[in-house]
């Protein structure tokens, strides 16, 4: 234990005497110390937001790096300077060495982690009380941004099971009409992918003069916290340019049980069946809103009004009022979602504090295992490229529904093969979540410790480990 520590120490200290993380660590204390004052968005809402993401991401993004290559530095450096060759005479193993620098590489980079993230959350909630905003500004940062909130989105059909359904129509309406067909696999494959396309594309619209119900699941009862409807609407296109003022009417479904065909007048105006009960929608602004199209805009549901049915289901609708006659458009992963408080900002911050910290702790273990048996420029190289490729596979991956020619399906099934094994860094990034109040969920930490950290880095890290047990020291000459 004496020759554990004394190396962690050792570690330390070299990796504080790298040029390297000497600026990266400038970079730090700039990110920490300018970017929650100077960034931000128009709102005072928006300031808070914008700061509060994008220091976290750079704090992240700065130590990321910084455990990366002083991981492989240390791991590196003492081979090259001779070091290890004194230290493995003694009867100290090279197990413990290396679990001794990675400790190291781990501690001095969580202790910045912890010193950062507590200078931005005194930044940010120092920002937020001495700032000089409205009273109504306030409560909404309160509510919107301060806070953990679970979401909810609203329940999915089958978009696979309807496309198919699509394309079997088009190819009876097109053999009726004697049209001469190719159903070879890969013409098949063709109109059901443009058929994909298009269920997608009519799910996500809402004609002018229409409007569109979605059902929630397993939203909480019996809940003293209020729910919050959380959309982004947009006009013409899904797109951020050329987004312009547009109006929208939301209603809320309130439960009844559906009475029988007896004594009904007719009028099912506002009325929406589902199952054993009947909506009656209740518009939730007085008249239809102006709003800005392709912004995040919210609203309150009161518990009073009852809205949530016995077995945790809500029903939203939205009608589209836009005066040019456009079409609006909703995105699948914009919800709309629903957000119920679970947590207050502090708890929300903290976890994810600790998807941060886990994400430095997986940089340090590659590069350690890495480093460990390759040369200090090969060892950065091949750890940098195996994160590169879990970032590619992803984007690769979600692009799904618009695969052009053999290039892109090759690239998509090698994209797909690699996500077996490599680790998309992205998974750990939860600084939207955090600034936009949206609950980092013990489930999503869960399963980036057991999927990502010990059932892929860990058997690197082991390989890794056998590498630089194994390594000859001898063939280490420094020329």
């Amino acid at each position: 234990m004496k020759a554990y520590s004394a190396i962690v120490k050792l570690t330390l200290r070299n990796a504080v005497r790298s040029h390297v993380f000497q600026l990266l660590l400038l970079f730090l204390i700039l990110c920490v110390g300018l970017v929650p004052t100077t960034v931000g968005g128009g709102t005072a809402t928006d300031f808070i937001r914008v700061s509060l993401s994008y220091s976290l991401w750079g704090v992240g993004a700065i130590l990321s790096l910084s455990a990366l290559w002083v991981g492989c530095h240390v791991m590196s450096a003492d081979i090259d300077s001779y070091q290890l060759h004194m230290v493995v005479a003694k009867p100290v193993s090279r197990v413990t060495v290396w679990l001794a620098k990675w400790t190291g590489v781990v501690l001095l980079h969580l202790f910045l982690l912890g010193l950062s993230a507590a200078a931005i959350y005194g930044v940010v909630t120092w920002r937020f009380d001495h700032g000089n905003f409205p009273a109504a500004e306030r409560d909404r940062i309160r509510s919107e941004v301060l806070v953990g909130r679970r979401v909810f989105l609203p329940r999915q059909p089958d978009y696979q099971e309807l496309a198919q359904e699509l394309a079997k129509q088009k190819i009876l309406d097109r053999q009726k009409r004697g049209v001469v067909l190719d159903l070879s696999p890969k013409a098949q494959e063709r109109i059901l992918k443009s058929c994909l396309k298009e269920v997608m594309t009519q799910a996500s619209e809402i004609p002018p003069g229409r409007q569109r119900a979605w059902v929630y699941e397993n939203v909480p009862r019996h809940s003293d916290k209020p729910l919050f409807l959380r959309y982004r609407p947009y006009v013409g296109r899904v797109s951020s340019e050329r987004q312009r003022m547009t109006r929208v009417h939301w209603f809320v479904g309130v439960p009844r049980p559906r009475k029988g065909d007896a004594g009904n007048d007719g009028n099912d105006t506002g009325r929406e069946e589902a199952g054993k009960r009947e909506y009656f929608m209740y518009p939730m602004t007085p008249r239809p809103e102006q709003l800005m199209s392709g912004e995040f805009h919210e609203l309150r549901l009161r518990g009073e009004w009852g809205v949530v049915t016995p077995d945790n289901e809500v029903m939203i609708c939205v009608f589209n009022a836009d005066p040019a006659q456009a079409n609006h458009y909703y995105q699948p992963a914009d919800g709309p979602k629903i957000l119920i408080e679970v947590t207050g900002f502090l708890g929300n911050y903290l976890r994810g504090v600790l998807v941060l910290a886990m994400q430095i702790i997986l940089m340090a273990a590659l590069s350690c295992a890495f480093g460990g048996f390759l040369t200090l420029p090969t060892a950065v190289f091949v750890t940098s490229s195996y994160l590169l490729f879990g970032a590619i596979s992803v984007f690769m991956t979600d692009r799904d529904y618009y695969v052009n020619g053999a290039t892109d399906r090759v690239g998509q099934f090698v994209a797909r093969w690699l996500l077996k094994v490599v680790i998309p860094l992205q998974s750990f990034d939860v600084t939207d979540l955090i600034a936009g109040g949206e609950l980092v969920e013990w489930g999503q930490i869960w399963f980036l410790s057991w999927f990502y950290l010990l059932c892929r880095a860990l058997p690197l890290v082991l390989i890794g480990i056998y590498f630089y047990w194994r390594r000859e020291l001898g063939l280490a000459i420094r020329k």
